[in-house]
């Protein structure tokens, strides 16, 4: 789980990186600034809690209910944003400069995780240095991280295109990470409801071909 713990902060913050790359880069500055003072104020409730404390979390039903939650909002931002921008939709339409201004919510529990992990290794340091220490690498890493996601991949697209598939990552690993364990599920004997599955199915492809359909008179109506 630790392991599926880490590889998901990683992508929520190359994540955030790629989504910055978008930004003006006063603005990634002023977004990097206002997470490391974050990291700054939080110092006083990192330095409260321990290993346990953070493992007992980890393991709370309702704390991994509410990060589901997060994430979920998470994923569906950012799924949004990269279909809207991929499907050609205006960037200056307010729905598509309402979503690129979004960053991400998941980053900040993520800066807050890492300060709690860095105060438990820097033993003998004093917390106000460990938090101010952090809270610089914080505001000097993401804009970094952003200019290296621009300089790798100049096409904007192309940076959309690795924004929506690393969406898509942390939204699986967020939710595999956020199963609770001891939750049981019931198992009930009972026949097979065909008539449901049937209509379920019909419904199926009803929907594909309303869809179909409705995407063919779009397009010959935008290309006549």
């Amino acid at each position: 789980m630790e392991l599926i713990i880490d590889v998901l902060m990683l992508f929520i913050v190359l994540n955030c990186a790629f989504k910055l790359s978008l930004w003006k880069f006063w603005q990634q500055l002023l977004f990097s600034l206002l997470l490391g003072g974050f990291a700054w104020w939080s110092m006083r409730y990192a330095i409260l809690q321990s290993k346990t404390q953070m493992a007992d979390f980890l393991q709370n039903a309702e704390a991994l209910q509410t990060m589901a939650i997060l994430v979920t909002i998470d994923s569906a931002v950012g799924l949004a944003f990269g279909l809207r921008w991929l499907n050609g939709t205006s960037q200056s339409s307010p729905m598509n400069y309402a979503l690129r201004c979004y960053p991400s919510l998941l980053v900040f529990p993520v800066v807050f995780y890492l300060l709690t992990q860095t105060i438990f290794s820097a033993t003998g340091v004093s917390f106000e240095t460990v938090a101010l220490a952090f809270a610089l690498v914080v505001a000097i890493l993401l804009p970094l991280l952003a200019v290296g996601a621009r300089w790798l991949l100049p096409d904007a697209t192309t940076r959309v295109e690795v924004h929506l598939l690393l969406t898509i990552f942390v939204c699986i690993l967020g939710l595999v990470a956020t199963e609770h364990g001891k939750m049981v599920y019931a198992m009930k004997e009972q026949p097979v409801d065909w008539r449901s599955l049937l209509s379920t199915f019909v419904l199926f492809v009803l929907s594909v071909a309303l869809g179909y359909v409705l995407s063919r008179l779009k397009w010959k109506i935008t290309n006549p």
